[in-house]
């Protein structure tokens, strides 16, 4: 069954993990950023998270409270998340200096892991799709993940707003 799975797997699910993948060890190696750039991905992220709970919203309302509640608790948790040492502002050059991390590639493949384990299931098993013992988890899930990843970069950011540099993690 699972070799059918990943053979029916649409080719450019792949294409989009090697991006993934490609761009989470981008994030591994010390490199500098503009402010923009550094919520870039964490707003596309969130973005297309959105986007395909939305339906499920307009059914199920609670679900969107559920995933709001989970996206403020976590992005409050991602603001206190311990910033590498060596992350910096950079004034002269309008640059954050970042430290590389594993944690943006370890947050990326948890997410597209998920939402790949989701997708097949509900293909799988198509009355999921309304059933709230399978999606209100995934409301918090998804809405956890996607605060983790945006309050990381809301803590980087405040870097930026302070021009200063990173207390030692």
């Amino acid at each position: 069954m699972l070799i059918q799975i990943i053979t029916h797997t649409p080719l450019w699910v792949w294409g989009l993990l090697t991006t993934l993948v490609a761009l989470g060890m981008y994030q591994t190696r010390t490199r500098q950023v503009r402010p923009l750039q550094l919520m870039a991905l964490p707003l596309v992220l969130l973005a297309l998270g959105l986007s395909s709970l939305a339906p499920r919203f307009a059914v199920q309302p609670v679900l969107a409270v559920l995933w709001l509640a989970a996206l403020g608790g976590s992005v409050w948790m991602g603001l206190r998340l311990p910033v590498a040492a060596g992350t910096r502002w950079d004034a002269p050059n309008q640059r954050l200096q970042l430290a590389g991390s594993w944690f943006p590639l370890v947050l990326i493949l948890v997410i597209f892991m998920l939402r790949y384990a989701v997708n097949v299931s509900l293909v799988i098993h198509p009355a999921w799709q309304h059933d709230m013992a399978v999606q209100a988890p995934l409301a918090l899930a998804f809405g956890a993940l996607s605060g983790l990843f945006l309050g990381r970069a809301l803590g980087l950011r405040r870097l930026v707003t302070m021009g200063t540099h990173a207390q030692p993690a």
